[in-house]
């Protein structure tokens, strides 16, 4: 059986100062099927201090505090957690009512404490995925076909 699991995307980083093209690593953490239900506020610069994000999250996660909030501009709902005053997490879509969006908040807060971390990143480029093999070299090519 299929758990949740925290999963790390290789992606352009959104424009910054600091910003010289390179790619940043976000977490996600998606359900079973594979469906969104969170994702990291911050792009880390390496694999391991965003694995590092996730493992610290899951270890305080009794003292994370959620937030609910409409977008102003389009009035739906969206969520984030907190952490010691900080954001560390986001819905990955707004929504139309706020029990959809109470109702997609526990159901990240119940995923996080048990949900997998999986090993290495996905490079995120135009709208797909393909495994990266150098931050995993454990993995098989059956598990990397099925991967992308």
């Amino acid at each position: 059986m299929q758990h949740s699991r925290f999963v790390f995307l290789a992606a352009p980083m959104p424009e910054s100062k600091d910003w010289d093209g390179a790619d940043g690593i976000l977490w996600m953490l998606v359900s079973p099927n594979n469906r969104p239900l969170g994702r990291g506020t911050t792009y880390h610069e390496t694999y391991s201090s965003c694995r590092q994000s996730v493992l610290d999250l899951q270890a305080n996660c009794d003292r994370v505090k959620p937030v609910e909030s409409t977008v102003e501009l389009t009035g739906q709902w969206t969520w984030r957690i907190d952490l010691d005053g900080e954001p560390v997490a986001v819905s990955s879509r707004s929504y139309l009512r706020a029990r959809e969006c109470s109702y997609n908040l526990e159901r990240f807060l119940e995923a996080v404490p048990k949900a997998e971390v999986v090993a290495g990143t996905r490079s995120v480029r135009r709208g797909r995925r393909h495994a990266s093999v150098a931050e995993s070299p454990s993995r098989s090519s059956r598990e990397l076909r099925n991967a992308g």
